[in-house]
């Protein structure tokens, strides 16, 4: 097993973070070496990598919940749900910001994206992966059909 600790040290160096949010990714290990094909099958599905990561408020800012402060209130386009500070009847008062909530949605943020980043990675290693494996099989298919 592979291991990619990236928690966030806290600030006293033993107590974690009083809001923070980790998220754990456990992937086959692909780079297994070069096994026989029955080998390579059993090796993926023991092998594996696993990532950690940590968000807390070291590495990642809150979320801006309302508009910015020059962006002033319209009313959204049908079928438009994001936040335009505008409702049927006038503009709407400005959410509150700040405060562990908007942290809360700053860590999902960040874990989103660093997910995101991290998975298409996997995907795109995989795909590396099959091609020769899927070449191959092609090669020896049209040699059987002559």
């Amino acid at each position: 097993m592979t291991s990619n600790d990236t928690t966030a040290a806290s600030t006293d160096g033993n107590a974690p973070p009083l809001l923070f949010l980790r998220v754990q990714y456990e992937v086959p290990d692909l780079d297994g070496g070069d096994n026989s094909a029955a080998e390579d099958k059993q090796a993926q599905t023991q092998a594996t990598i696993t990532n950690k990561q940590s968000f807390d408020a070291s590495n990642c800012r809150a979320a801006t919940i309302g508009l910015p402060p020059s962006v002033e209130p319209v009313k959204p386009d049908p079928g438009d749900y994001s936040y335009s500070g505008m409702h049927d009847h006038g503009p709407l008062p400005p959410p509150r910001e700040g405060g562990k909530f908007a942290q809360i949605v700053g860590f999902v943020n960040a874990a989103k994206k660093a997910s995101d980043k991290y998975l298409t990675e996997v995907i795109e290693k995989e795909k590396a992966h099959a091609q020769p494996a899927t070449s191959e099989s092609n090669q020896q298919h049209k040699r059987k059909r002559k």
